[in-house]
């Protein structure tokens, strides 16, 4: 569905991805090694083509941005390298405009990664000038984005607390 928040469009899924449509692809943060064993990677894995050993981009259809590094001794992925992976993601998909890329990140869940949902949407929401339009976030996570790129813009953004 798509939807239109202050002038900007975007398009959102409102529930748990459990099948797609053939145009249709599961983006999912990986680690370096390509294990895919928690979380949406392991759905990558056993349901949408993800290939284990492969932490990066393009496997059946999913996605795979590399978010986490599992070895103590090694570098661990910094913000930096995470939005790298999303600039990748975002120039990709403006390749394949036919094609949707599902997000499933969340506002409120835990991410296997360490980073919080809003640092994540800080990333997504600043790794381009400008979202490609074939991009779909969760309803949620869509208005986490939204406001990082509006302060990211200089707008002063107060969350309404009132029920």
């Amino acid at each position: 569905m798509k939807t239109y928040v202050a002038g900007v469009s975007y398009y959102v899924h409102r529930s748990n991805v459990t099948q797609l449509e053939p145009h249709q692809i599961f983006v999912f943060g990986s680690n370096r090694q390509g294990r895919h064993g928690k979380g949406a990677a392991l759905a990558a894995k056993k349901h949408f083509g993800a290939e284990y050993g492969n932490g990066y981009g393009r496997q059946g259809q999913s996605y795979a941005i590399c978010t986490k590094e599992l070895r103590k001794d090694c570098t661990p992925v910094f913000a930096g390298d995470i939005r790298g992976e999303i600039r990748r993601l975002y120039r990709y998909a403006m390749k394949h405009p036919s094609l949707e890329f599902i997000i499933p990140y969340k506002s409120t869940s835990v991410n296997l990664n360490g980073f919080l949902p809003k640092q994540m949407a800080e990333m997504f929401a600043t790794a381009l000038p400008s979202i490609p339009s074939n991009i779909i976030f969760a309803d949620d996570f869509a208005l986490l984005v939204l406001e990082c790129q509006m302060v990211a813009v200089g707008f002063r953004v107060k969350r309404n607390t009132s029920s």
